[in-house]
């Protein structure tokens, strides 16, 4: 019992830790604070399993080797099972989340885009530094907490990650279900379209877009009302043989009425949902900007770009 409270407070301080060094680091270059925890508290686990792990194996030949092979021994050991860890971390995440949440495929010498050899070396020089300087005090700390204080905060902790993690996962495969019904917008826009010359999907949207700004946003989720009108759509244009897209436009226009205004769900209900992301799915998509949909990539891209569209929205406001 003793070393499962000792694990729990030695992984919540290192979680706490890396969440620390990571918000800071990323921050930095954006001039904003961004919250980099995989959990929705300032937490990061990864460093909290990495720093635990780091332990477990490298703490017991620590000191045994004369300087500075001790080092060196604590820098490759560290090195390599931190980006193990790292690599099997974004393999995970992947498979359970038809996602890559972080993508190092710029950085030279990078193993499938999962890590690459300068968070590696950083990894090494972070491993030696825990080692050395930042266990031996925290496990004093820890050690030093009294008897009813130390089990209690441990199990408070505990059922804390699990109640964060499911509301974290929750969201993330709800974040997931909204990229793929906007991937299935997209889709049934660019097959509605197919048809028509000389007019791609951006200039229906855009199109459509400026058109239906004039008629009453509706909450519809169905696909079948913008199905119907694209159906018409595309009909005429086949029987009149429309040359471009500035005719379409015309031709809308023309078929606009009140009806069919409050029927334009598909791309208003779209826009609808952009302009309005949950916090936590944005606070997910600000995190790791580097995330990317294996199945949906082109609508979890135009979710990224509307949440910084509502984040610069939100900074000139309160300027």
């Amino acid at each position: 019992m003793e070393t499962f409270i000792s694990l729990v407070l030695l992984f919540t301080m290192y979680s706490f830790l890396g969440w620390l060094c990571e918000s800071i680091y990323c921050s930095i270059p954006e001039k904003r604070f961004i919250n980099r925890g995989f959990l929705n508290g300032p937490f990061c686990p990864v460093y909290g399993f990495g720093a635990l792990l780091n332990i477990t194996a490298l703490l017991p030949a620590s000191g045994k080797l004369p300087f500075p092979w001790d080092f060196a021994f604590l820098f490759l050991g560290g090195m390599i099972l931190t980006s193990a860890l790292e690599y099997a971390t974004g393999y995970l995440l992947e498979k359970l989340f038809h996602a890559t949440w972080w993508d190092y495929s710029k950085h030279r010498f990078n193993l499938h885009g999962r890590i690459c050899l300068h968070n590696s070396l950083l990894f090494g020089l972070m491993s030696v530094l825990l080692i050395k300087v930042i266990h031996p005090p925290a496990a004093a700390a820890t050690a030093a907490l009294p008897y009813p204080a130390a089990p209690v905060l441990a199990g408070g902790l505990t059922v804390y990650y699990f109640a964060d993690g499911i509301i974290t996962v929750t969201n993330i495969l709800q974040l997931g279900g909204k990229t793929r019904q906007l991937q299935l917008v997209l889709d049934e826009i660019r097959e509605k379209t197919a048809g028509v010359k000389d007019l791609s999907l951006y200039t229906m949207e855009q199109t459509l877009d400026e058109l239906s700004s004039r008629a009453q946003e509706l909450k519809s989720d169905s696909l079948q009302n913008f199905s119907r009108m694209m159906d018409i759509l595309k009909e005429k244009a086949d029987a009149t043989r429309l040359e471009s897209a500035e005719s379409l436009k015309e031709f809308i226009q023309n078929l606009i009425n009140a009806e069919i205004r409050a029927r334009i769900s598909l791309l208003r209900s779209r826009q609808a949902y952009l302009e309005k992301i949950p916090h936590i799915h944005r606070r997910i998509l600000n995190a790791f900007p580097q995330m990317s949909s294996i199945r949906s990539p082109e609508s979890l891209a135009r979710l990224k770009a509307a949440a910084k569209a509502a984040r610069e929205k939100v900074k000139k406001q309160d300027k």
